[in-house]
């Protein structure tokens, strides 16, 4: 093969011989652009250089001491070593004789010599701006040695750390060399045929500025911007100052050098519209041609346009604004899925949403054609960001739709989940005529049974209770060693059928809850109460029978039958907690039965209880016992101190209301206020009861995920059990059904978990806002949060749940794994869930920085009677361990003590 090819001789070669910029080059001239006419140094005249000038090895000497984690001063210095080499060559006769034939008859022409690296310009590395470029070079000994600077630049420090980053060898850079004739642009610059900055892929951004591209590229000129759409003529262009130009350098006669250009011209615009429009249609051929959006380089004089050279744009943004939008908010979710989340657990709760919505529309009357045509909405309530189980707003929107009363019912959902900050991204559609018409029969038959279900909520409650009771007791935890991974399998969709397909009482007690919680509050803001959430909290304090206080009132009587027996106490105050439960057996049987007991009752209920993956008390029942320690140190505490502690707020907050409600409303929405506020009450008791049964239904799928992992780790599927929460339930089902597309599962888990770990330390907003894919690698963006912390600093604001004023130190706990001991101190937490209920009562008062007047920890701070503020955004980033805080439960305030007397 000639090493110097015309780039006729060029056209039907690739990048192994040309590199990548001339093999691009080479499709453009194919198919007919307007390309400066150019020849290519091929990469085999590239391994001639290295042999003749004995370079090879002396390059690899110097680059033996570098890798991926060498600091740039030692890629540096490796750099400077090899560049000299090149420097200090002489151009070779074998390369030199060609060369000169080729100039033969152009020897006054002046050329541009470019790069054009084997993998530059490639999808993954587009080596942008790593290697340099000599323009206006003329002459046999010019070009010689602009054609080994730029070989040498292959090895700048730039391009060898550009290559590392991106994991590609050092030991095989191999480049051929463009020489092109020189365009003296009039105008030049930089078209990206999709949108480098929104991500939009019908928008095309056009960068250009007086004289030559290399002053844009090189980032010594300003440059107008052009944002122009691929298919419409709408222009948005931003001129800029542009006071400098790189032109032809006159004064040397060759190369270019810095120019000022006349005031009049800088704030010109470079292009015309009509100029806009033409580059952009040549963009949008070669993106055609390409059949990828393009990085294209470009000159324009005398009316033309020419192309210098394009690539394959490496990477684009999220797409924003532009793009439908989509919300995810996880203010509400969080309490019961908290932290990163893993696969199993996010594919188990995708699949439960989606089953039990859909068996609660037809429940409602919804019928099957409106349900398959919601199928996509309901296989997708929940999303998965960055390890996150966040609530697909839009759907949940969606779903509201099939009900009457949208932005009533919208409302009443954004107060119950808590979101911080409300969407309007689905008004309230205006129906027509013909419209509301053919709706008609759907939400009437929805509204009716909606009502019927309302009505019948307690006889509902207890069938539905009857129910799981049935089928939890049929099977037997201790039996589960027992079964095969096909039984295991078969026990999984059994309960699936049985259990999960008939969870629709729940569900519809949640919207009993949704809307008597906001016609409640609606009263209270009619009646002119400055703070109807705060009122409306202590209204719905000292409601007994909560089944979340149970647990709690349950610990609290084992703790008082260790105060009468000082054997057992002092086990549990000094043993390891790890073996405390073995020895008691033997130390105090009737003890240890009531620790049995507790844990056959609410072993399930633990921090993150609903994540199959948590620890809960029936792997290792430490925290058991750690509680136990808490409550010992408090002599005041006892299960029935609980209901005496808060009697006494909700009766003055019922007559406060009361009174106002009669005084301005009259005596008939008083009586219908009080009946809509005790059917609350009922329902909130409801939603507490069903959600232990889900604590334990999720307990014992744990269980039975746990044994098929045991039973997968001695089959060498998994390296260890609790490797399957790494895997998703697809994933698991197909194994057992023969659809498994890959059973290499220790190298999938290990991949997944070293993601998952990633994702510990890049926690997302409350709520993230996503135009287009969802998922994607950059980082998550939503609106700003309001916060919670004053102008100096020295309060911070949230919503109050429970009134009561504590002047304590804060202690932070985030996990089981954390300092549990707590005697008065305020807890201050991300999020809470039931399984922290028994911490509560040792605590002075709680700070939670997400959750509403509605969400658990709130919930059950009220039944204990404990001072409670929630919804504190970024307070565990800013309060320390151990600090002195006054917090208001009223109010919502809190006042860090010890900045305020230093200040």
């Amino acid at each position: 093969m000639n090493m110097l090819l015309t780039q006729e001789q060029a056209l039907g070669l690739g990048t192994d011989a040309l590199g990548g910029k001339a093999a691009h080059l080479a499709e453009l001239t194919r198919a007919g652009l307007a390309v400066p006419r150019w020849a290519v140094l091929t990469t085999q005249a590239w391994a001639l250089l290295l042999q003749q000038l004995g370079l090879h090895d002396q390059i690899q000497r110097s680059m033996q001491g570098i890798h991926r984690t060498s600091s740039f001063q030692e890629i540096e210095v490796a750099a400077h070593q090899i560049q000299s080499l090149w420097y200090q060559a002489t151009f070779p006769d074998d390369l030199r004789h060609p060369l000169k034939t080729w100039l033969t008859g152009r020897e006054d022409l002046f050329l541009a010599v470019r790069s054009s690296v084997v993998g530059e310009d490639a999808e993954g590395a587009s080596f942008a701006g790593q290697m340099d470029s000599l323009l206006f070079q003329r002459g046999l000994g010019h070009l010689e040695a602009a054609i080994l600077h730029v070989a040498a630049s292959a090895y700048n420090a730039r391009a060898l750390q550009y290559r590392l980053t991106r994991g590609l060898p050092l030991d095989d850079i191999r480049s051929a060399i463009i020489l092109q004739d020189m365009v003296d642009g009039e105008v030049s610059g930089v078209m990206f045929t999709a949108h480098p900055v929104t991500g939009q892929r019908d928008q095309a951004l056009i960068s250009a500025t007086w004289g030559l591209g290399e002053g844009l590229v090189s980032g010594l000129c300003n440059a107008d911007d052009y944002s122009v759409g691929l298919f419409d003529s709408h222009i948005k262009s931003q001129i800029a100052e542009k006071d400098t130009a790189l032109i032809f350098d006159h004064a040397k006669g060759q190369g270019t050098c810095e120019s000022t250009v006349d005031l009049v011209r800088r704030q010109e615009p470079c292009l015309s519209p009509e100029n806009i429009l033409n580059l952009r249609d040549i963009g949008l051929r070669i993106a055609h041609l390409q059949r990828a959006p393009q990085d294209i380089e470009w000159t324009y004089r005398q009316g033309q346009f020419f192309i210098l050279q394009t690539r394959p744009i490496t990477q684009l943004p999220a797409p924003q604004e532009t793009t439908p939008l989509t919300v995810f908010d996880n203010a509400n979710i969080q309490e019961s899925y908290c932290g990163v989340t893993t696969p199993l657990t996010f594919s188990f709760a995708s699949q439960a949403y989606a089953t039990v919505y859909e068996q609660t529309m037809r429940i409602l009357g919804i019928s099957e054609h409106v349900i398959e045509a919601h199928r996509s909405m309901l296989g997708n309530m929940l999303g998965l960001l960055h390890g996150r189980i966040y609530y697909n707003i839009n759907n949940w929107y969606r779903g509201l739709l099939l009900l009457p009363s949208f932005r009533t019912n919208k409302a009443d959902m954004e107060r119950m989940m808590g979101l911080t900050q409300p969407v309007d991204l689905i008004q309230d559609t205006t129906f027509s005529w013909r419209e509301k018409l053919h709706r008609l029969p759907q939400v009437l038959r929805a509204l009716f049974h909606l009502f019927l279900g309302f009505q019948n909520m307690e006889a509902r409650v207890r069938n539905f209770r009857e129910h799981f009771e049935n089928v939890y007791a049929h099977i037997d935890r201790n039996l589960l060693h027992t079964l095969d991974s096909a039984a295991l399998v078969s026990t999984l969709k059994q309960l699936d059928l049985e259990l999960l397909q008939r969870w629709t009482t729940p569900i519809i007690n949640d919207f009993y809850v949704m809307m008597m919680n906001g016609r409640v509050h609606r009263t209270l803001v009619a009646a002119g109460f400055s703070e109807p959430s705060l009122l409306q909290n202590n209204l719905l304090s000292g409601e007994e029978g909560i089944e979340s206080t149970e647990p709690t009132k349950m610990l609290l009587r084992m703790c008082a039958y260790l105060r009468l027996h000082p054997p057992a106490r002092a086990l549990v105050e000094a043993s390891d907690q790890s073996m405390i439960l073995a020895r008691l057996q033997i130390l105090d049987p009737t003890f240890y039965e009531q620790c049995q007991a507790y844990i056959e009752c609410y072993g399930d209920r633990c921090m993150g209880e609903l994540k199959l993956e948590s620890m809960t008390l029936r792997q290792d029942p430490s925290f058991l016992f750690a509680i136990l320690r808490n409550y010992l140190t408090r002599d005041d505490l006892g299960p029935d101190t609980l209901t005496l502690r808060e009697a006494g707020f909700r009766s003055e907050a019922e007559a406060q209301a009361f009174a106002r409600i009669k005084e301005r409303l009259g005596s008939r929405p008083l009586r219908r206020f009080q009946h809509q506020l005790q059917q609350l009450r009922h329902a909130v008791r409801y939603r507490e009861s069903m959600r232990l049964a889900r604590t334990r239904l999720f307990g014992l799928y744990r269980d039975i995920f746990l044994e098929l992992g045991q039973q997968l780790a001695s089959s060498a599927y998994l390296t260890q059990a609790r490797d399957i929460f790494y895997l998703t339930l697809d994933e698991i089902y197909a194994l057992h059904d023969g659809r498994a597309i890959q059973t290499n599962l220790p190298g999938l888990v290990q991949l997944r978990q070293q993601e998952y770990a990633r994702y510990s330390d890049q926690e997302p907003g409350p709520q993230v806002w996503t135009y287009g894919m969802a998922n994607h690698p950059g980082p998550y963006h939503g609106p700003e949060e309001d916060s919670a912390l004053s102008a100096d600093g020295l309060e911070l604001k949230g919503t109050g749940c429970y009134p009561g004023i504590v002047e304590a130190p804060v202690r932070l706990i985030f996990s089981p794994e954390d300092e549990l001991s707590l005697n008065g101190q305020i807890l201050c937490t991300m999020r809470t869930d039931p399984g922290w209920a028994p911490l509560f009562p040792t605590v002075g008062g709680l700070l939670v920085e997400r959750g509403s007047t509605l969400s658990h920890s709130a919930v059950v701070a009220r039944e204990l009677g404990i001072p409670a503020i929630v919804g504190i955004p970024g307070i565990t980033r800013c309060i320390k361990d151990g600090e002195h805080v006054r917090m208001d439960g009223s109010s919502g305030k809190i006042i860090r003590q010890e900045l305020r007397s230093s200040s």
